[in-house]
């Protein structure tokens, strides 16, 4: 350390007028005459004068419990000679940091005095220090009494949903779908004050985020961005994911590699750069590979060329970010980069599906908001995702992550910085029921099952390619047969829908595979309408108006994917599964198409299983994958049980 910080240090010590009782040590050995700084004291002192302290306390009282993780109750364990692992601490006071540690003032045990200890961040599970939203005083009748409203009143759980993103800036909305989370964020980000706000969405939302910001703002103040044309100055902007890089420009440089020349005994003797190619997706010919560059220049020049960037938005919103849990897509480089750069004062995620598959899922979504949990990416793939690490051929070392693991400390970690409301919990939603449905494959059935799979196995014996038959199993089974599965189910679907209609209801079918839905449009003509991805922003609105408004119109045929985000069609309260997703998350987005704000009567859901086959087994296993999702993003209410 240079002699210059350790002078500054002294200094520091001779006029210190603060509070943190550790420099004030430092000061009273100094006028003692007896100090020597080593190199950690004065970097303490360097970094701590200027620190105030943070007086903690719960409903009045000194101190906040905290919960802590168990690798750091067991040093504690270790340190103070304890007989059992402590799980929790009752801090008092934070008077410094020190690296990626708080220095405390703590206690372990209520008959043991407080102890002055230094806590690893990353092992305090409970937010220190967090924001009373609820107190927040915010006048909402001034947006239930605009003209333009039509006479709409906010909910009680929007009114603190909206307040919730104000004070925390950059936070989740991970309230359940049907809730309203459009209206939210829009009044979040109109009574938080901001100036120039970003919506990041689907393309079949766009339409649907107009029309929800023209109850509180004039049309001219709203921009819907489309292809490459551009128009600054709007208060708010309305674009899809699918044309961002149109928008913003990750800067890019060559990618080079180093060779090397040996001579005969293996010593290097030359080494010079050469470009690594790769070979394009679209074109199929050799090109240079690019990386992202860090060079000042490179960064200045594609910010300028990037009208997402200079428009300085003050607040993102990003809707549905449960897209953006894969970090290798060009999406998520994109938004995540421009969010770096941009550093707007708030981000609101919204997402009601904030856990797809697993905890490494999650951590894509929470880094776009810095969350403290995805500082250490090591500690959070070993600790939360069971990883492991891999050595390569070549002598590299790789993290790769594993199942789910300590999914009860995550939850701890991070419930301060979303929120989450279930429908049913809102005092304003009717009920919803999932019902399974079984049934036995005829015997006619169960050999045409069979046959899909030994003529699988044999069409790849006669490629020479080994025959592995878990691994190949599993992949027929998830395409070849889950279709058979689904086709053959259309009659139990139909005979269950007709029965639903005659009462004269409505219904909705959710389908995974484009021949299902063929057989449903055949059977029920003009009496249904067809959903899905093909189709234009445009037909799909007139699908949904004509299902919602036309009385002979009985049957929505939905592909789960595409109407799984955009869609609102309480007309009906029953929903048939002729055929689930394989991804919870599909089938829970499809369930809420129709359990909505405006839903008056209580929902079924109904999923139908062959018992003789791999849907019921995958069934299973899809449900287990929505009890990790559970597990870890737990609704406002499950927050305040007691653990």
């Amino acid at each position: 350390m240079s002699n210059s910080r350790i002078a500054k240090a002294y200094d520091i010590l001779k006029g210190y007028q603060g509070t943190n009782r550790q420099i004030l040590y430092y000061k009273h050995k100094l006028e003692e005459g007896g100090l020597v700084l080593e190199e950690y004291d004065t970097k303490y002192i360097l970094k701590n004068h200027d620190y105030v302290p943070i007086e903690l306390s719960t409903d009045g009282k000194p101190g906040k419990i905290v919960s802590i993780s168990n690798d750091l109750g067991l040093e504690l364990q270790e340190k103070y000679g304890l007989e059992f692992v402590p799980s929790k601490l009752r801090v008092y006071e934070v008077i410094g940091e020190m690296g990626a540690s708080y220095h405390c003032y703590a206690q372990y045990r209520q008959s043991v005095p407080k102890q002055l200890m230094y806590l690893k961040k990353r092992c305090i599970l409970t937010q220190l220090v967090t924001v009373d939203y609820n107190s927040l005083d915010i006048d909402f009748s001034v947006y239930d009494n605009m003209p333009s409203n039509q006479g709409r009143k906010l909910k009680e759980h929007q009114k603190s949903g909206a307040k919730f993103l104000i004070a925390n800036k950059k936070c989740i909305l991970a309230d359940s779908m049907g809730t309203g989370k459009t209206i939210t964020s829009i009044i979040a980000a109109l009574a938080g004050g901001y100036k120039n706000i970003l919506v990041i969405t689907t393309a079949s939302l766009k339409t649907s985020w107009k029309k929800d910001m023209l109850f509180y703002v004039p049309e001219d103040e709203i921009n819907i961005v489309s292809g490459s044309k551009w128009t600054p100055g709007k208060k708010f902007t309305v674009i899809n994911y699918d044309i961002i890089d149109n928008f913003y420009e990750i800067p890019l440089e060559p990618e080079f590699e180093t060779q090397e020349i040996k001579d005969k005994d293996g010593n290097v003797v030359d080494s010079f750069q050469v470009p690594v190619m790769v070979r394009d997706k679209k074109t199929g010919e050799m090109v240079q590979k690019m990386k992202k560059s860090i060079k000042k220049a490179n960064i200045l020049e594609s910010l300028a060329n990037s009208p997402l960037f200079l428009e300085d938005y003050d607040c993102v919103i990003i809707d549905e970010a449960q897209k953006l849990s894969n970090n290798t897509s060009n999406r998520y480089k994109c938004i995540y980069d421009f969010l770096r750069k941009s550093d707007p004062k708030a981000i609101f995620l919204l997402t009601g599906t904030p856990l797809t598959n697993s905890p490494m899922n999650l951590y894509q979504i929470l880094r776009l908001i810095d969350a403290e949990v995805t500082w250490d990416y090591r500690y959070y793939v070993k600790r939360y995702c069971g990883g492991k690490e891999m050595r390569l051929r070549d002598g590299r070392t790789i993290l790769k992550p594993g199942n789910a693991s300590n999914l009860n400390e995550l939850r701890e970690k991070i419930k301060n910085i979303y929120i989450r409301r279930l429908a049913s919990e809102t005092g304003e939603m009717v009920g919803k029921t999932i019902t399974r449905r079984y049934y036995d494959l005829t015997e006619a059935q169960k050999s045409k099952y069979e046959t899909l799979w030994r003529e699988y196995t044999e069409a790849q014996a006669n490629s020479g390619l080994e025959q592995t038959s878990d691994d190949y199993r599993q992949l027929v089974e998830g395409m070849l047969v889950r279709q058979y599965l689904a086709k053959e189910m259309t009659k139990n679907t139909i005979s269950l829908a007709d029965d639903i209609i005659a009462y004269g209801d409505k219904v909705v079918i959710i389908t995974c595979f484009q021949e299902e839905m063929d057989i449903f449009k055949k059977h029920y003509g003009k009496k249904c309408v067809v959903y899905n991805g093909k189709m234009l922003p445009k037909q799909k609105d007139k699908a949904q108006r004509e299902f919602m408004e036309n009385p002979d119109v009985k049957v929505f045929i939905g592909q789960i994917i595409a109407c799984g985000v955009g869609l609102s069609i309480p007309i009906s309260n029953k929903l048939i599964f002729n055929s689930y997703d394989w991804v919870a998350a599909n089938n829970k987005q499809a369930e809420d198409r129709i359990y909505r704000l405006t839903q008056t009567r209580d929902v079924e859901c109904i999923y139908q299983l062959f018992t003789d086959s791999v849907s019921q087994d995958m069934f299973d296993k899809v449900i287990y994958k929505e009890l990790i999702t559970n597990q870890t993003i737990k609704s406002e209410k499950e927050k305040l049980e007691v653990k």
